[in-house]
């Protein structure tokens, strides 16, 4: 009797593009990411203290699931020390990322859009996506046989491989 796996967590994976890491440009200088995200990266940011979910659930809760911008606000007005305690969830992660390189890029003192920058860019290689990390396990199954596409074609917004990797891999450089 042959086994095949129904999940093969030894296929082909990111690394085989980046055997090196992920090569990040910052200020004149080159960092090393991890070619995988490592599961302990998002540790900070979902960590109990912060409780970015709770926060989430709040705004959706007092708003019934309608929530707007003077939601979000009153949610972090009701939470004064989320702010300093989010911009220190994104150093610690963004430290476990860089392991030993950490200082060398906090000595080149990366702003909040810098932050932001890599983030994103990181987002599209990771092939990670917040907003479906968090979504309900039902939000997006379908209705059975009432259920029709909502075009006649398909496209091709999300990568066949764990290691999507865009078509111009400096789009990510930022030189401003």
């Amino acid at each position: 009797m042959s086994s095949s796996f129904v999940i093969d967590l030894d296929a082909e994976r990111r690394e085989v593009q980046h055997p090196d890491g992920i090569p990040v440009k910052f200020r004149g200088e080159q960092f090393i990411l991890p070619a995988e995200l490592p599961a302990a990266a998002l540790d900070p940011i979902l960590s109990d203290e912060l409780d970015l979910v709770g926060l989430l659930g709040d705004v959706i809760n007092s708003a019934d699931g309608d929530a707007g911008i003077k939601d979000v606000v009153n949610a972090l007005f009701r939470r004064p020390s989320l702010p300093r305690k989010f911009l220190e969830a994104i150093r610690e992660t963004y430290a476990i990322l860089l392991e030993d390189q950490t200082e060398d890029f906090l000595k080149r003192k990366p702003s909040v859009p810098d932050y932001v920058r890599l983030t994103t860019g990181l987002a599209r290689v990771y092939g990670v996506e917040l907003g479906k990390l968090f979504r309900s396990a039902d939000s997006s199954e379908t209705a059975g046989a009432t259920s029709s596409p909502t075009s006649p074609t398909t496209t091709e917004s999300t990568p066949d491989a764990s290691g999507f990797v865009p078509d111009n891999p400096h789009s990510l450089d930022s030189d401003d």
